[in-house]
């Protein structure tokens, strides 16, 4: 340590912390950057890639850029409460810009449907012409809580191997990062969303009336099964599709989601499903026994059956559906 001090006349450490590192068994001078440590830690994890990608995503987009620079030794609070404040005020900002863009876009529409006359014409090409010099819709980040969660789990990983003994993503004070609360599509909501476009929450939720207009419209549709079957049972568009047959006994009514299908990027590929409670069998109603039972469309099937059982008919059997009584399983 007194040869580092020297060569780089780098200031002495506190007795204290010289008394602390000695007693944790840590190096007296440290030189690893947080943003090195964060590279090693993520090149060992081994999760879902959907995890993995949001790992990844908040160490490129966020903690590195912000934080990686700083020796993981010095890393305090103060340090990430200045990049969650930054990250709060680009959100902001993204937020008005976003909102100016909806509002130009607004004024580039004509007051009457048909072609509007020569003199509006004119004064949308202006209104247009500012909206192509204004920034392109920007998405904000997430709750700083998921970034601060990333963090916390590698510098536990730190302290972990006795490289530091404090870890500041503990302590650092954020908002609550608690899920929307879902909102159902009353008749009141759907007015306003019809006559402004904007929809009243992040997550809307169908009514059971709601749900049995779509499956009426949807009747006949090749895909008709599976939207059933999502609706009224709770099923993940990936439990869903990755649905077997083995997995269905239409005998005693059950089915039981063992696996889904995952998008990483345009890849999709097998996975074990979300949650244990995902994998827990589900009793089926008389109309998705029916739905489910042969003969079933070779080119529409749901789930897909191996090549050689696909029957020469193409249609589901059973009645026409009302979907009015549909009701759901919610899963978190």
């Amino acid at each position: 340590m007194l040869e580092e001090v020297s060569t780089e006349k780098a200031p002495l450490l506190a007795i204290e912390e010289t008394r602390r590192r000695l007693r944790a068994g840590l190096a007296l001078r440290g030189s690893l950057t947080v943003g090195e440590w964060l590279d090693g830690w993520f090149a060992a994890k081994k999760r879902r890639k959907t995890t993995l990608n949001g790992y990844d995503s908040h160490i490129r987009v966020h903690l590195k850029p912000r934080i990686g620079h700083v020796r993981l030794d010095r890393l305090n609070v103060g340090h990430l409460v200045e990049m969650f404040d930054a990250i709060a005020d680009e959100n902001e900002v993204i937020s008005a810009e976003n909102k100016a863009r909806r509002e130009q876009i607004a004024r580039c529409k004509p007051s009457k449907p048909g072609r509007p006359v020569g003199a509006e014409r004119k004064l949308l090409a202006v209104e247009r012409a500012k909206l192509t010099e204004m920034k392109p819709f920007r998405k904000i980040t997430g709750p700083a809580t998921r970034q601060a969660s990333t963090l916390r789990a590698a510098l536990n990983s730190a302290i972990a191997q006795q490289l530091i003994t404090f870890n500041p993503a503990s302590h650092v004070e954020l908002e609550s990062g608690k899920r929307p609360k879902p909102l159902l599509w009353t008749e009141e909501r759907v007015r306003r969303w019809r006559e402004t476009g904007e929809i009243p929450g992040p997550v809307m939720v169908w009514t059971p009336q709601q749900f049995g207009a779509f499956l009426d419209a949807a009747e006949g549709d090749r895909l008709y099964a599976i939207f059933h079957l999502m609706g009224t049972r709770g099923l993940r568009r990936g439990e869903a599709v990755g649905q077997d047959w083995h997995e269905i006994d239409l005998g005693a009514g059950l089915i039981t989601p063992a696996k889904e299908i995952v998008v990483d990027g345009w890849d999709p590929y097998e996975s074990e499903p979300k949650t244990d409670g995902s994998a827990n069998t589900i009793a089926l109603d008389s109309q998705g026994r029916r739905l489910l039972a042969p003969p079933r469309d070779g080119l529409g099937d749901f789930p897909p059956r191996p090549r050689h059982e696909r029957p020469a008919a193409h249609h589901l059997a059973g009645p026409a559906p009302c979907g009015r009584d549909a009701h759901a399983r919610r899963r978190r």
